[in-house]
């Protein structure tokens, strides 16, 4: 038999090898070198990885604290391969937010794996399309009739909390992991405000949602190792949501919930002609609201949303309303038993607001004052999203700064809040730096909670609520002080939205 054998000529292999070195040598330089050329300055990257290295052990916000001191209020790193440019000066974030906001009107996803129908969510649609569902969606979160709807939803699942902290108090000696009673009643609240669940249905389906708020969080989380090849490497995702499984199987759990749901609200309409008082949840009133749509000549018309449209925008509402609310609400009770005088003082003005129950109506609530201010020091000390994100849509030039199509812009504006020329003396926890003398004396785009512009959030004044009833209740109740198990300083975590990292844990104690 003859035998075949396989010549391989040395040379062609060598030039062949040469080559592929020199094709990956060089676009490596052209990726790892477009800050430079564009004159932007920052960190120095390393091939592949770029800056992510330099965030390995290291809290985040410091990080980003650490490159405004030496690089300024404008720079740039390498997320991977991805060039991104940070904006830490409230003029230009009006420039990037607002002012110009048609070159940057996209939002970059803090979740990398998605399942559908997530990708029909607000934040993950753009143009005339997002405008036109934007506006449903802010009718719909700052009617009158929604608003006083949730303050009796939310009455509800404090008067649960408070019951559930009780019981738990007397059985302990040494303070109490306060997250997991916070994650309840903003687990609960939510579904009562999304779905109209009474405490039947809640104890029935609680499970199902709060699986989905936990395992959604932790999808996204920053030290989740999974998440983060993800986003360092897009084009691995495919591969990389194997070990999304968690998460993927309480997405699909919640979505069949929903799609049960989903009949249960149409019916209980009336050939789409609900005032918005009729409502009895933010589900109805998704049901039977109308969007403008372009038609396939091109013509505007009203048309409903679709199922899938409706579930994407409550899963959107039960896991980032969930997520940015309990860590809020955590950092507030951290802060109150850190801060007696200032426990005080939010006490003496809930009990001069509210002396009965009864009084805790939408109307009452905006003339909390203090708790105002004490929010937004809570929120500057730890900021529950320490920037927003935009992608460029177009080449372009502003404030001297060379953007290009596609990169990614963050307007980090958690490094603001620590400087002194700013917010004076910011190490010292201080409610009344927010008072509405010293609000108006401070650049509008110094401080944003609740982000700015077009996109900024429309479920502000839901959440601002739903917060201050929660904390009506606790206060009113309980005094808190720090426990032997209090973490001082706080040990956070950024799963997407900033939290503790480990729960709070205080001492509680009936007033």
């Amino acid at each position: 038999m003859m035998s075949l054998t396989l010549e391989i000529n040395p040379y062609l292999l060598v030039t062949s090898i040469t080559i592929i070195l020199v094709f990956i040598y060089r676009y490596m330089q052209e990726t790892f070198t477009i800050l430079d050329r564009l004159g932007i300055p920052g960190p120095k990257p390393i091939w592949v990885f770029g800056n992510t290295h330099e965030f390995k052990d290291k809290n985040v916000l410091d990080v980003f604290k650490s490159w405004r001191e030496k690089y300024g209020n404008v720079y740039g790193f390498y997320e991977g391969f991805r060039a991104g440019v940070v904006i830490n000066d409230p003029e230009f974030a009006r420039d990037i937010l607002n002012k110009h906001f048609e070159k940057f009107y996209i939002r970059t996803s803090y979740r990398p794996f998605v399942y559908y129908p997530d990708d029909l969510r607000l934040i993950s649609i753009y143009g005339e399309h997002w405008k036109h569902q934007r506006s449903v969606l802010n009718k719909m979160l700052n009617s009158t009739a929604t608003l006083k709807q949730v303050v009796g939803k939310v009455v509800k699942s404090s008067v649960r909390m408070l019951k559930g902290l009780e019981t738990e108090r007397k059985l302990c000696v040494d303070g109490l992991h306060m997250s997991q009673f916070i994650d309840n009643f903003v687990s609960e609240s939510v579904a009562r405000i999304v779905l109209d669940m009474d405490a039947d249905e809640i104890d029935r389906h609680a499970a199902i949602v709060h699986r989905y708020e936990r395992e959604s969080m932790w999808s996204a989380a920053a030290d989740n190792e999974i998440s983060g090849l993800a986003r360092l490497f897009p084009s691995l995702t495919p591969l990389l949501k194997l070990g999304d499984k968690k998460f993927k199987s309480s997405h699909d759990d919640l979505v069949a919930l929903l799609r049960v749901y989903l009949p249960k609200a149409i019916n209980a309409q009336n050939n789409n002609k609900m005032k918005d008082e009729d409502h009895s949840s933010l589900l109805s009133y998704l049901t039977s609201s109308r969007v403008l749509s372009r038609d396939i000549d091109g013509s505007l018309m009203r048309r409903d949303l679709e199922t899938d449209e409706t579930i994407a925008h409550v899963l959107s509402f039960i896991g980032e309303i969930f997520t940015s609310m309990t860590a809020s609400i955590q950092f507030m009770v951290y802060e109150l038993a850190r801060n007696p005088e200032c426990q005080e003082e939010l006490y003496k003005e809930v009990t001069s607001l509210f002396p009965n129950e009864e009084d805790v109506t939408m109307e009452n609530l905006q003339y909390m004052e203090y708790f105002d201010m004490f929010f937004s020091e809570t929120y500057r000390k730890h900021p529950i999203a320490p920037g927003v994100s935009r992608i460029c849509t177009e080449n372009c030039r502003l404030r001297g700064v060379n953007f290009r199509q596609g990169m990614t812009v963050r307007v980090m504006t958690s490094p603001l809040y620590s400087d002194p020329k700013i917010f004076q003396h910011p190490e010292k926890f201080n409610p009344h730096r927010f008072s509405k003398e010293d609000r108006m004396s401070r650049h509008q785009y110094s401080f944003l909670p609740f982000g700015q512009g077009p996109r900024g959030c429309p479920g502000q004044r839901l959440a601002t609520m739903t917060m201050k009833i929660a904390m009506i209740y606790l206060v009113r109740r309980y005094t808190f002080s720090t426990s032997n198990k209090t973490q001082i300083p706080l040990k956070e975590a950024l799963r997407p939205s900033l939290c503790p990292a480990d729960g709070v844990h205080v001492n509680v104690n009936p007033r």
